[in-house]
């Protein structure tokens, strides 16, 4: 952990790893934050990938709030407008796709942790001279653990999360941890879809406990 002094640092080292998901139906994306949330999550990113998102929001706000230690933020944000409707209605931190310096400036402003997608050094800089203590490289398939010790080579104290291609296993998991990244995220591979569909609730539970297990394994 680079920055140890960070609330929110604190809290993304802590966690290990973040889920990321969107599911047009309330009820499915309530149970999917109460199934992540029981095998161990801490922090939650809901996708704004679909015109419900915003409806759904409210509702996974109230359950977020009844659960202890438990951070909820919403992604694929590009515009200080999106940002300002999910924060008033709770949203705890930001992530974005891209590099958006408005954004950026917009939630510095607020004082609203931002987590912005980069995939150049150049970027990355840029990011934390509007106020990124965590940025997202993506697609980290493409990039490879690789890119983050050149990151890490002249930006020493930016804190790293890959997004994009990062698998729940051991084999995916590791080499980006041993690289120097301070959590991972991950989406549909995490929470499948086939399994979403199939209300096959426990199995998420499951794969979510192997990862923090991995994750925590590997930390030591």
């Amino acid at each position: 952990m680079r920055n140890p002094n960070s609330p929110f640092i604190q809290k993304m080292h802590q966690a290990g790893v973040m889920p990321i998901f969107y599911h047009p139906d309330e009820r499915t994306c309530l149970k999917l934050l109460e199934t992540a949330y029981e095998g161990g999550i801490r922090v939650i990113e809901l996708v704004n990938r679909g015109d419900q998102a915003p409806l759904i929001f409210p509702a996974l706000q109230r359950m977020a709030e009844t659960l202890p230690g438990l951070s909820l933020g919403v992604g694929t944000i590009y515009h200080p407008w999106q940002a300002e409707e999910f924060i008033d209605m709770g949203a705890e931190f930001i992530v974005a796709p891209v590099m958006n310096p408005k954004l950026g400036e917009y939630c510095k402003k607020l004082d609203i942790p931002w987590v912005p997608g980069c995939g150049t050094v150049s970027e990355v800089f840029e990011a934390t001279e509007l106020g990124a203590e965590l940025v997202k490289i993506y697609p980290a398939n493409i990039l490879s653990p690789g890119f983050v010790p050149a990151v890490h080579a002249v930006l020493p104290k930016v804190e790293i999360i890959p997004t994009g291609g990062v698998e729940p296993s051991l084999e995916s998991i590791k080499p980006w941890f041993d690289a120097g990244v301070l959590c991972v995220g991950m989406g549909s591979q995490l929470m499948r879809k086939d399994w979403i569909a199939a209300g096959e609730f426990a199995k998420i539970s499951k794969s979510i406990e192997s990862v923090i297990a991995w994750i925590n394994q590997i930390k030591k």
